[in-house]
This record gives C-alpha cells, sequence and structure tokens, in this order.
C-alpha cells in the first residue's frame, strides 16, 4: 500500500484494523476485506497479503481489464476485479522469482518463464496502469483527493565491464593475446595492441570521451558502473591496482557518479561484493551506494541483502538478460521488499528498461529496428512520469558500432522531447 499511494500516486495514507475507527470516520477510505462493506468503497482481499510463507504456485488468471490479464480476480461486489494489491506485490517483489529453478546458463531467471513475458504484456509498466486506474476511480468517488504529480528522469548507465581492450592488461595477458593474433593472422588486432599499450587513449575501448561529451552536449544524467572483480573467465578487468586503470576512474568520477559492477563470482561468494565495493572507493575516494549486478546475476533475496550491509542504498539490476521490458511491472524507482524476512527495506529498486546487448546480441537485432523498440519502451515510461533507465556498455562505442552509437545518440535527444 506504500507503493500504491506514497510511491505511485504520491498521496498519504494510513491503515488501520480497528473497525469503529473506520466506521466514523469522514476521511475517503477503502474497506480492504473479504466481507463486502458498506461503508466506504470495498476492495475484496485474496489471500496473499495476510499470508507468512512463500508458496511456490503461480496466482489465478481469470478474464482481462484494461487489456490486461486479470490476476487476483475478485467479484461483481468489489471496486475493481481484481485485488490490485495482491497483484502489485506479487509483480514488485518478484514473489514468482524466489521459485523459479529453471535458471540459464548463468543462473539468471528467464524473461521467457516470467508471467509477464507469458502474458504478453513485458512491454508494458502495466502496474502503472493499474495503479493509474485505481487512482482515477479512487478521485472520481472521493473528489477532494490530489495526487501530486511526478516529473519524468532518465539516466543513462553505462556499464565498464572492460575498460580497455588490450591497455592496461598486464604483460602475461598481452603477451598470450599477441602470439595468439599472429598464429590467427589477426593483424589488425596486433597493431591495436601495440598501439594501444604505448598510449593507452588509442585503446579501442577506451569510448569514454565521445560518451562524456554525448552527455553534457545533450544535458544527460550519466552513471557509470564498474567491474573490480579478480580476473576470471567473466570478469576482466586490468587488475584494480593497475595506475592506467585507477587514473581512468579518478578521471570519471571527477564528472560523474560511478557505482559498482559486482563481479560475476559474486552470485556465489556475496563478500565480494564488499571487497568491490571497498576497492571503487579507495580508488575514487568517494563513498560508493549504487550497484548493478555483472551479467545481471542477482539471488534473491542474499544479494540484496549484502548490498544493504555494505551499504548500498540503490540498485539497477532490475532487467532481464534476455529481454527489455519491465521486469518489476514498474517504470517508478520502489523499496525492495525482503519476501522472507517479510519487511520492506531501504535498498531503492530502480527499473532499467534496455540494455543494447539484450537487443543486439540476444534478439540479433538491427539498430535500425531496436530504435522502434526502444522509443516505445520511452513513450510508454514518458507516459507515467516515471524513470526510464538505459544500459550501454562502453565496447558499444567503439568503431565498427556506429549505427548503434548514432540509436544512443537519438534516445539521448529523444528523452529530452515531450
Amino acid at each position: 500500500m506504500d507503493l500504491v499511494f506514497n510511491t505511485v500516486l504520491n498521496v498519504k495514507f494510513q491503515l488501520t484494523d480497528d473497525l469503529p475507527q473506520f466506521n466514523v470516520s469522514t476521511l475517503p477510505k477503502i474497506a480492504y476485506t473479504v466481507s463486502k462493506s458498506d461503508n466506504g468503497l470495498f476492495i475484496r482481499s485474496s489471500s496473499l497479503l495476510f499470508e507468512t510463507d512463500v508458496k511456490t504456485e503461480l496466482p489465478e488468471v481469470n478474464g482481462r481489464y484494461l487489456d490486461f490479464p486479470v490476476f487476483f480476480p475478485t467479484d461483481s461486489n468489489s471496486l475493481l476485479p481484481y485485488d490490485i494489491f495482491a497483484t502489485v506485490f506479487y509483480f514488485a517483489t518478484r514473489y514468482e522469482e524466489y521459485g523459479d529453478s529453471q535458471l540459464d546458463a548463468h543462473k539468471r531467471v528467464k524473461a521467457e518463464n516470467s508471467l509477464a513475458y507469458k502474458h504478453q504484456i513485458l512491454t508494458k509498466p502495466f502496474l502503472n496502469y493499474l495503479i493509474e486506474d485505481f487512482g482515477q476511480k479512487l478521485k472520481s468517488n472521493f473528489s477532494a483527493l490530489e495526487f501530486k504529480p511526478r516529473a519524468f528522469n532518465f539516466l543513462s548507465t553505462i556499464d565498464i565491464d572492460n575498460a580497455f581492450a588490450y591497455a592496461h592488461k598486464g604483460l602475461k595477458r598481452n603477451v598470450g593475446g599477441f602470439v595468439k593474433d599472429v598464429f590467427t593472422l589477426q593483424f589488425t588486432n596486433t597493431f591495436n595492441r601495440i598501439a594501444s599499450n604505448i598510449k593507452d587513449q588509442k585503446d579501442p575501448y577506451n569510448t569514454f570521451d565521445l560518451i562524456n561529451t554525448m552527455s553534457q552536449e545533450t544535458q544527460t544524467a550519466l552513471q557509470y558502473f564498474v567491474l573490480l572483480g579478480d580476473y576470471s573467465q567473466f570478469d576482466k578487468n586490468p587488475h584494480y591496482k593497475n595506475k592506467g586503470f585507477r587514473d581512468l576512474l579518478k578521471s570519471l568520477s571527477a564528472q560523474y557518479t560511478l557505482g559498482l559492477h559486482p563481479s560475476y563470482e559474486s552470485y556465489s561468494d556475496q563478500e565480494k561484493i564488499e571487497i568491490e565495493k571497498k576497492r571503487l572507493e579507495e580508488i575514487i575516494e568517494k563513498k560508493v551506494t549504487t550497484a548493478r549486478c555483472h551479467f545481471l546475476r542477482v539471488k534473491f533475496p542474499e544479494t540484496y541483502r549484502t548490498f544493504i550491509k555494505a551499504g548500498i542504498t540503490d540498485d539497477y539490476t532490475m532487467i532481464y538478460a534476455s529481454q527489455c521490458g519491465f521486469r518489476t511491472g514498474l517504470c517508478t524507482p520502489y523499496k525492495w521488499f525482503d519476501l522472507e524476512k517479510n519487511e520492506t527495506t531501504n535498498l531503492t529498486i530502480h527499473p532499467s528498461t534496455v540494455m543494447e546487448g539484450v537487443l543486439r546480441d540476444y534478439n540479433k537485432m538491427t539498430a535500425a529496428n531496436a530504435e522502434v523498440v526502444v522509443n516505445q519502451l520511452l513513450n510508454e515510461v514518458k507516459q507515467f512520469n516515471g524513470e526510464f533507465v538505459s544500459i550501454f556498455h562502453n565496447d558499444s562505442f567503439m568503431k565498427g558500432q556506429e549505427k548503434w552509437i548514432e540509436l544512443y545518440r537519438k534516445l539521448l535527444v529523444n528523452s529530452k522531447l515531450k
């Protein structure tokens, strides 16, 4: 209810289980219960919010409302044909992901297994649609109600999985790469490797000046997420003590917020999150409070509990690895609810909406087709004055990626349009 009223509708509310107090109150009021009430509006409650355990059964689906499937259906006596509070709770908490054992090769929940994807509503922030409709019904019954408007927010985020293709990778990695390039006749790579190690600004992945310039020209908020894990199959940044790497991060930090990109290995070893966060804070000499998991590998509830313990206040991981859209059903930031502890936390979830790798690599889209999808999702978020978070990687701005660079530039420009 805090999410529905305070966070999305932006109106204060009071909750009571004192029936006499409820009956005498002259304020706008809702009876959320199983028995029909003639005093105030009536919403028939399902059992979900009165339970204390986490079940694996999927919610009942019956009919459609606002062209969305009806989850947790009620009856004709209720203000709505579904339990709005149970629906919002179920999807916003990612309840369905706690019992999902059909993970992909990287132990991630598959978008294609989600209820939103199966019911073809993943590309709609459908909880925002439902809450807005609910708000309109409240205003039609209680004309004195006022919902304070929210402002649309756009944030460009760049994941630094690999700051350099060749520079600052150390002698062993560069010699091994050099030998491999020579034997496979990759002479362009050989030339780039040599040039990059002479001057890191020539490294093909060192695209940060271009990214920063586009941000400044369009006056777009920009945030970087930095991978500082130890070297592994999927963690390939330079060593965190490397001077060139540290100089880059210090330079970026002087202008932009740097968040943590917890390593691939931190999924099964949460202690690494705190270690990597301290590394970043030591380098940039600033407190780090934001994060997005590398490979989007998040483990409920362990990862988020570790974030809270480590002092992370804002997470940007909530997007599927194989499909863009609204993993949480929302385009509005909100507080994470720990299902197992049955409590709201101080960790704010910022749902991310699009990632270039999902469009280009997973779905094999051309930049032109991806632009259509991106604009559709952007317009959905604008409709509700929500927050649109885009994810790109610094190596997507290298030579040969001109069409995707132009897509990014258009996204920044379009984010400013009404």
